[in-house]
């Protein structure tokens, strides 16, 4: 009796084992992408525009500059998109400045917004909050 019921332990226990490794592999399925993810983000050392951001999500960077106004992150002043104060400390943006002539000579300064990989990752987090994802991912 003592080894049948030790017996049902060890096979209840096994059970329990096979439950808990198939639950272990499918997280493993899907934090995968996510990984791969991360990692391809922090792998690229240069500041990159919205439009790129916005393509990961099968978005245009109108949505996605509109998303994040609506979310608080960033405002327009003039032709530019600037962060709110709470985020512009962060490092999460830089500015590059190009210059251009006009048909009659003229040269004038143009101002971008480009979002660093720090920034990246938080409009991945941003988003993934309210189940957003990148097209890989889906």
């Amino acid at each position: 009796k003592v080894m049948a019921r030790a017996l049902k332990i060890a096979e209840m226990q096994l059970s329990n084992l096979r439950l808990e490794n198939k639950v272990q592999a499918q997280q493993i399925q899907e934090l995968t992408p996510k990984a791969s993810y991360y990692d391809k983000v922090l792998q690229c050392k240069e500041v990159v525009s919205i439009s790129v951001i916005a393509k990961d999500y099968g978005m245009s960077a109108k949505k996605l500059n509109s998303l994040l106004h609506n979310r608080g992150v960033q405002y327009k002043q003039g032709h530019i998109w600037l962060l709110y104060q709470k985020y512009a400390n962060k490092g999460y943006t830089k500015t590059k400045t190009y210059t251009s002539t006009t048909t009659e000579g003229d040269v004038y300064a143009v101002v971008h917004t480009y979002w660093t990989q720090k920034g990246r990752l938080f409009i991945y987090d941003l988003l993934k909050q309210e189940n957003i994802y990148p097209t890989m991912e889906r």
